[in-house]
Order: structure tokens, then C-alpha cells, then sequence
């Protein structure tokens, strides 16, 4: 049997899973990145993208549209935004983000707004297009 790590999947809302696995994926800002069990110490921000969570033979896949990875001797956590499981995410649920985000881009008041509205526009782009 191959060995685990502890991998947690956390929102201000939730811990979204804590589970021990084989390995995960995660879009960082510089690049994508694995961790497996006994990998270096390393934190990282994250863009949008999907993680991938490999346990045995299956992977579960969440949408994360930005947020930070810290791996240490325990395992990886990884601190979002928040969270969307692929296998429940739709095309319309897609289109609707981005519709929301450029309305907020378009009703942006002041540089903070634009700023924050242009990253949620960025992030629903990304979540449309891996629909």
C-alpha cells in the first residue's frame, strides 16, 4: 500500500475535506504543482484552476478561484476562497458567475473595486472555461 499524506481543502466557511490521499494537484500562481507524501516544505498562492485529489485509483476535482497552499511534514492544506466539486459544477452555473463578475467589473466605484472585480472576472473566465 502505497503511503498517504493528510491533505485539507478549507474555506472561511468550511473545511471542505480532510482525508488522507496519495497525491494532489494544485494550480499555483507560478505554476501547476504536485505534492506526495514527504515533499519539501513550501507555501504558495494559488490561481484559478482545479486541484485534483488522487486517492488509489480516483480523483476528485474542486474548483478554487485563488487562495494559498502550505505543504509541510504533515501533509497539505490548502486555504480557498471557496470551492466548487466539479462533479456537481454546471455550464449555466458558469455562465452565471461570469455574468455576475462583469457586472461588478461594470459597477465598479474605485481602484479596490476594479481590482477585486477584475481577479472575480478572472476566476469565472477560468471556471467557464473548463466547462
Amino acid at each position: 500500500m502505497a503511503e498517504t499524506f493528510l491533505f485539507e481543502l478549507v474555506t472561511p466557511e468550511r473545511l471542505a475535506l480532510s482525508e488522507q490521499v496519495d497525491m494532489v494537484e494544485v494550480p499555483g500562481e507560478l505554476g501547476d504543482f504536485g505534492v506526495l507524501v514527504g515533499h519539501a516544505p513550501f507555501f504558495s498562492m494559488i490561481r484559478p484552476g482545479v486541484i485534483a485529489v488522487h486517492k488509489g485509483d480516483a480523483i476528485e476535482r474542486f474548483f478554487v478561484p485563488a487562495g494559498y497552499a502550505e505543504v509541510n511534514p504533515e501533509g497539505c492544506r490548502v486555504l480557498a476562497e471557496h470551492v466548487t466539486a466539479m462533479t456537481s459544477a454546471t455550464r449555466e452555473m458558469a455562465e452565471a458567475k461570469l455574468l455576475e463578475a462583469q457586472e461588478k467589473l461594470a459597477g465598479a466605484e474605485n481602484d479596490v473595486q476594479r481590482k477585486r472585480a477584475e481577479k472575480a472576472l478572472e476566476a469565472a473566465q477560468t471556471f467557464r472555461d473548463l466547462m
